[in-house]
């Protein structure tokens, strides 16, 4: 039963797949003269389903293609099958959002929201707001109880909020795995956490401050944080021969944006070989990572054109397609 299940899940998957933007569409949003020319493509290609926008608003596309694919994920994704540890990534992005607004006294966070992850949106509010956390995993109760400690101390720190939550997130995903049977997520997110911990160790360093790492280090990934031991140049040596030599290079030459490029593209790498494997979750997972990376790249091609930054720097900060 589980098998007919993932296969029409995937069946279905092949049919969403011309949602996905033609490199020659990205292409031309890329090199538009103007805002309103690169939001022209996005509404031609019935961009966030029938909403309707407009080039100063093309936020509100991006946020309906969102929600959109988040939706579909929930309805066809096979139960315990390691595709919810993406839903619980934007329960713990609303989170830090909600968390925020509370502290600000906000009641209007909408803005801020991802689409639904795991948890109803409207749940997780009022949880936040009436410190109510009881309904929530030992994990999110552990970490909210931290920042509101924290914060009677007088420690007000958004950054704080950020690195409290996002630790609780990759340690609820990977908990999540430990119980489900699905090594191609389990490799991205081990990905995902290494590269981010490589990331920040690289951007601690050059901006003088050694104890980034220490402060915002993600445990879950195959590098531990004795990894990152003895100055920039000897980990960029030590990564060269590891299984993340592709981001070696560009670390060396010290282009953050071509290592993010590089980023993006071996999370893609991960589920491309069994893309057309019916009896596996890559299709789909490999969908839904295509799509969140393709909103990105979307968004900021927007926001470069919104401030006529010159083409070529728009150029390079795009990626490799899925589709």
């Amino acid at each position: 039963m589980a098998n007919n299940y993932l296969v029409y899940s995937n069946a279905r998957v092949k049919s969403m797949e011309n949602t996905f933007l033609s490199n020659e569409k990205i292409v031309r949003m890329a090199y538009s003269d103007t805002l309103e020319e690169g939001v022209k493509v996005l509404l031609e290609s019935q961009y966030g389903g029938a909403v309707s926008a407009d080039a100063t608003d093309y936020e509100k596309l991006l946020q309906a293609e969102d929600k959109r694919v988040s939706e579909f994920i929930l309805d066809a994704m096979p139960k315990n099958c390691g595709m919810e540890t993406f839903l619980i990534k934007n329960d713990y992005h609303n989170l830090k959002a909600l968390v925020k607004g509370k502290y600000m006294h906000a009641d209007d966070v909408e803005y801020m929201l991802m689409p639904k992850g795991m948890l109803d949106r409207d749940e997780l509010k009022e949880y936040v707001y009436n410190d109510n956390y009881s309904s929530l995993s030992k994990i999110m109760q552990q970490a909210l109880t931290d920042i509101d400690a924290a914060r009677a101390n007088g420690n007000t720190s958004p950054r704080f909020i950020d690195l409290t939550l996002e630790k609780a997130c990759y340690d609820e995903i990977i908990a999540f795995l430990k119980k489900v049977k699905a090594p191609a997520i389990l490799k991205y997110w081990q990905t995902n956490i290494d590269l981010s911990n490589v990331s920040t160790f690289i951007r601690g360093e050059k901006t003088g401050n050694p104890e980034a790492l220490k402060e915002g280090f993600i445990k879950g990934g195959l590098l531990d944080i004795s990894y990152f031991l003895g100055d920039v140049n000897q980990v960029i040596e030590k990564l060269r021969y590891s299984q993340y030599s592709k981001v070696a290079d560009c670390l060396r030459d010290g282009d953050m944006v071509a290592f993010e490029r590089i980023w993006d593209n071996m999370l893609l790498d991960i589920f491309k070989e069994k893309r057309s494997d019916i009896f596996s979750i890559s299709p789909i997972a490999g969908f839904y990572v295509a799509k969140k990376i393709e909103i990105k790249v979307v968004r900021m091609i927007c926001i470069m054109l919104k401030n006529d930054i010159d083409k070529d720097v728009i150029k390079a900060r795009l990626r490799e397609l899925y589709a």
